[in-house]
């Protein structure tokens, strides 16, 4: 079985997870290993989310400083993961956590009622992302948490920008759903059958 291994030392995500990605489609069609090493939890969390997403067999080991993630793809696998297509219908993208420009208040006020409006569609969206100044969307002390639950409950998808999370220092304070990354982020719209942004 062919066995591709992938430096990604020194990178922060996506560049792990696009190259890990890179790596599995150079065994099509037989199948095989790749081997990614990388020097922190996130990427190897990151990696592993998008081999279990496609049905891949990943595990990991820990070595000094060094990860490795190991993903194992059968031809079989490949297949499935190749047959899964587009299976986002919908995706609702926030990248602030107002609607609108103009008067801050008022753009918070119309984002709550926007959001409360797409728990009492007869079909909610199937997956939310949030980015930039929509990551406190998600976060303790939002005042949206609670329809979002709502949204979670009837199965919506809630994933929200770890690096966003970083860059605003509130990646403890996430109260719902799970962190991505932006190759995530752009697969999903660029695969989805209908994306709406909330400006």
């Amino acid at each position: 079985m062919k066995t591709v291994k992938v430096e990604a030392l020194n990178q922060t995500c996506p560049l792990p997870v696009i190259a890990a990605k890179k790596a599995i489609k150079s065994l099509t069609p037989d199948g095989g290993k790749v081997d990614v090493v990388v020097d922190n939890d996130v990427a190897v969390k990151n990696i592993s989310k998008m081999a279990n997403g496609n049905g891949y067999q990943v595990s990991s080991d820990t070595e000094g400083e060094t990860r490795t993630v190991h993903i194992t793809a059968t031809a079989d696998m490949l297949k499935k993961a190749a047959a899964h297509g587009s299976i986002v219908a919908s995706v609702y993208a926030f990248g602030s956590k107002t609607l609108g420009t103009g008067d801050d208040e008022l753009g918070s006020i119309l984002l709550k009622s926007y959001i409360y409006s797409l728990t009492q569609l007869d079909t909610p969206p199937e997956q939310m992302l949030f980015y930039n100044g929509g990551a406190w969307l998600t976060t303790e002390g939002s005042d949206v948490l609670e329809d979002l639950q709502t949204l979670a409950d009837k199965g919506t998808q809630i994933n929200t920008c770890g690096t966003c999370l970083d860059f605003y220092g509130i990646k403890d304070k996430l109260a719902i759903g799970d962190i991505t990354n932006m190759y995530a982020i752009v697969e999903t719209l660029n695969t989805a059958d209908k994306v709406v942004t909330a400006q």
